[in-house]
């Protein structure tokens, strides 16, 4: 049983984690997921790994209430435990040191791109990061993002933040502007694809991340 020890809304309907697993915390990599299950009768679902304390045995999930087991993760309370907490799974990203490296994030993505600009930035790697959401409100680790990236930049569906339009229309202003070495996205499937047709008409190496199977979560 693992232990729910420290639980945060930092955006509507997003839910901000510290679970008590402390051979996950040692060995977790940027890049890599867990996969939780509530109970017996729970479903399998993998969520990345936004953050580890190993000195406390602390991994930190960050996830958004879309479907019946993150709605019931949702529901439970700082001191309640989860059946099964399993990893860290899943192949670590690269980290070297590269140069000016963009990373692009849509929704809960920058959750993920969290801990790789972390450590893209200790290697020594210009950092640049680009955010994107639907409207201001539902821009997640702007200050943690910050501290990290040596430009933190937005897009917003509305305009209430940053650019409005899309995560693509500042990639393509970064890329006018900078020499990138590489790109590394995360988010919702279409918008990689559209990184990614961005990022191959300059030439410029593109990871994108791909998540597990759906598993109605």
């Amino acid at each position: 049983m693992y232990k729910i020890v420290n639980k945060k809304e930092i955006a509507p309907k997003v839910q901000s984690y510290e679970i008590y697993a402390p051979e996950v915390a040692k060995n977790a990599k940027a890049g890599q997921f867990i996969i939780f299950r509530i109970d017996d009768k729970g479903e399998r679902v993998p969520l990345t790994v936004a953050g580890t304390k190993p000195d406390e045995g602390l991994v930190r999930i960050i996830f958004q209430e879309v479907g019946k087991s993150t709605i019931q993760l949702a529901s439970l309370c700082e001191g309640d435990f989860i059946r099964d907490f399993t990893g860290p799974l899943g192949c670590p990203t690269e980290i070297k040191k590269y140069g000016t490296v963009v990373a692009v994030a849509g929704g809960v993505g920058a959750a993920e791109v969290l801990p790789v600009i972390k450590e893209l930035k200790n290697v020594g790697n210009k950092v640049i990061t680009i955010i994107g959401a639907r409207c201001k409100d539902l821009i997640i680790l702007e200050d943690e993002l910050k501290q990290k990236s040596d430009a933190l930049l937005f897009a917003t569906n509305d305009g209430t933040r940053g650019k409005k339009g899309f995560v693509t229309d500042v990639l393509k202003e970064v890329i006018d502007d900078e020499k990138i070495n590489i790109v590394y996205a995360i988010g919702p499937v279409p918008m990689m694809k559209a990184v990614a047709e961005l990022t191959s008409k300059s030439h410029i190496k593109t990871i994108v991340s791909l998540n597990p199977p759906d598993f109605n979560s």
